[in-house]
């Protein structure tokens, strides 16, 4: 499914009334919408509610004060529109091009298009409806909305990186510096946008280096300690954390250096947890 087309048959509409009484069982289908402007000037808005809207353009029009209410968009263009004071609740977009798009002062949430991009022809296009979403969302102080339209922008963007690659855009060192970082990016912590990630690579370093420090106990400490697995959570977390109680110490030449590679790791783990807290806090204002 592909939002990258640019052209939609149907008959041409003059006036927003010949609009709406073209609709037929809650349904517009293959319209080419021309009047400047579609929807209210006065304060009480439009409100379209299960409606469906099947290839129509709407190509270069200032869409405003409406509420689509369960609605769905499919295979439409809003190429160059202007979406303004609008609300999209529960709607759903399926490959309908939103190159240029506009949205200021809406409530609309970026899930609307989760089905809507291939992310293999159509990144371009997704990154700068994102991008759009994201500005909306910040300067309407919606935080989840903003924080979500962000992390897709940067998924779109790695997409990108591929969409490059095949059409020879760029060489294939660059291309697997910069995917490689997106990829690690997005896995350690969402982008910086999800905190929960960096709290699942906390587990999964405290997962591997109890199952290590279990494994490797007389390497670690001694022959003469029986070291549980209990015992080796505990050290592993208190190491980790660089709390340091001192009542489970290693012994060895080996252990003093794993106990230092286990508390930098911990250092770096806990600095990305908190660098994610803050950016996702700063990114919600």
């Amino acid at each position: 499914m592909s939002a990258n087309h640019f052209r939609v048959d149907g008959d041409k509409i003059d006036s927003q009334a010949e609009f709406l009484s073209r609709e037929k069982d809650k349904i517009w289908k293959n319209l080419l919408y021309y009047p400047e402007i579609f929807g209210s000037d006065s304060r009480k808005p439009i409100i379209l509610k299960e409606k469906t809207f099947i290839e129509i353009s709407f190509k270069d029009t200032d869409i405003k004060n409406i509420r689509f209410i369960n609605c769905k968009f499919i295979r439409c263009l809003f190429t160059g529109a202007t979406v303004t004071n609008c609300e999209f609740t529960n709607c759903r977009f399926e490959e309908t091009n939103t190159s240029k798009i506009k949205i200021q002062r809406c409530l609309f949430d970026p899930a609307c298009f989760s089905d809507n991009f291939d992310f293999i022809n159509d990144t371009n296009i997704a990154i700068d409806l994102y991008h759009s979403l994201y500005r909306n969302a910040s300067e309407e102080h919606q935080p989840e909305h903003a924080i979500q339209s962000l992390y897709q922008m940067k998924k779109a963007e790695s997409a990108h990186l591929d969409y490059k690659k095949n059409k020879k855009e760029i060489g294939k060192i660059e291309y697997y510096k910069k995917k490689s970082a997106h990829i690690i990016y997005d896995f350690i912590s969402g982008y910086g946008l999800k905190t929960i990630r960096v709290l699942r690579l906390l587990l999964i370093v405290i997962g591997l280096f109890t199952l290590i420090n279990y494994a490797l106990s007389s390497w670690i400490f001694s022959e003469e300690i029986d070291l549980s697995l209990i015992d080796s959570i505990y050290f592993t977390c208190v190491t980790i954390t660089t709390l340091g109680y001192g009542d489970i110490t290693p012994v060895t030449s080996f252990g003093r250096l794993w106990v230092t590679i286990q508390a930098l790791t911990g250092f770096v783990v806990l600095s990305i947890f908190l660098a994610a807290v803050t950016n996702t806090a700063l990114r919600a204002k």
